[in-house]
């Protein structure tokens, strides 16, 4: 099994791993997830997502496989290459305003754990249904990924800091990790800039991947939408989940009751109920059949 400088990061920070069918796995709210911060794709058969599910606890196991080029239900938003002729009109009015209004500079960890928490409070306030940690936890947060593959770059606004990124970096590959922007800049196109700078420094600088994860399930956000006008694309492929028994009765018993379940407050367990829905329509969805 081949080991990322993340996932070895990981174990030196103590996180507890899975191994099975060729990779390392951890848990994330419940669920068990692949540790790549990548677009990764991966088989598995029942028994080996059987197997996981006894050794981790977990609910269920959840991974993508079959990267395709038709499109899907389930996808990455991945920049392999920069090409400024294929940007709209609007977008690059948007990127060469966020270029006169915003500084995009490479920060360290130090400078944002003492600087950086107004902005993630601010920015957390625009999710419903996210609480954001203490000023202590994010420091503490931080300070743990000044020793492994992690950058950081903050957008600025006449010296204000209206976003930050934090990125991991693993071969030619990059990850936006964690993004978060100060609401009262985003009309100086913050954004823009920033993701802008990350395409020109990795992707058009250096040749790397860069990647903002999977299709978002638990948020409604466009975010994804300004990153594939920017020059992100969708990269399809199958959502895959096998649930432990009883969440497995209790998906398939809520499934039908979606409608009704869609006019209750979002909020709370019902929150995780509709996002545990919403994971099961795209599951079915790829299969193609509706079963």
């Amino acid at each position: 099994m081949a080991e990322s400088a993340y996932i070895t990061w990981l174990e030196r920070k103590g996180a507890v791993l899975f191994r099975g069918a060729g990779t390392c796995w951890v848990l994330n709210q419940g669920a068990l997830v692949p540790a790549s911060p990548f677009p990764a794709y991966y088989e598995l058969d029942r028994s080996e997502a059987r197997s996981l599910l006894k050794a981790s606890g977990a609910r269920f196991v959840r991974y993508s496989s079959a990267p395709c080029d038709h499109e899907t239900s389930w996808w990455y938003v991945v920049c392999e290459s920069h090409v400024p002729a294929g940007i709209d009109a609007k977008t690059r009015q948007n990127i060469g305003r966020g270029r006169r209004e915003c500084a995009v500079e490479e920060i360290e960890a130090e400078w944002l754990v003492g600087n950086g928490y107004p902005c993630y409070a601010a920015a957390s306030v625009r999710y419903r249904n996210h609480k954001p940690v203490s000023e202590a936890v994010f420091r503490r947060i931080i300070l743990d990924t000044r020793e492994g593959p992690f950058s950081y770059w903050g957008v600025f606004h006449k010296g204000h800091l209206a976003g930050y990124c934090q990125c991991i970096i693993d071969g030619k590959q990059v990850s936006t990790n964690v993004t978060k922007y100060h609401p009262s800049y985003l009309r100086h196109r913050s954004a823009y800039a920033l993701i802008d700078r990350l395409i020109q420094t990795y992707v058009a600088g250096r040749g790397m991947t860069l990647s903002n994860g999977n299709r978002s399930i638990a948020h409604d956000t466009n975010y994804q939408d300004v990153l594939i006008n920017i020059g992100f694309r969708k990269q399809f492929c199958r959502l895959n989940i096998v649930y432990d028994r009883w969440l497995k009765l209790g998906v398939g018993a809520l499934y039908p009751l979606r409608p009704l379940l869609a006019g209750l407050p979002d909020r709370h367990v019902m929150h995780r109920i509709k996002a545990l829905m919403r994971q099961e329509e795209i599951r079915r969805q790829n299969l193609g059949n509706g079963r």
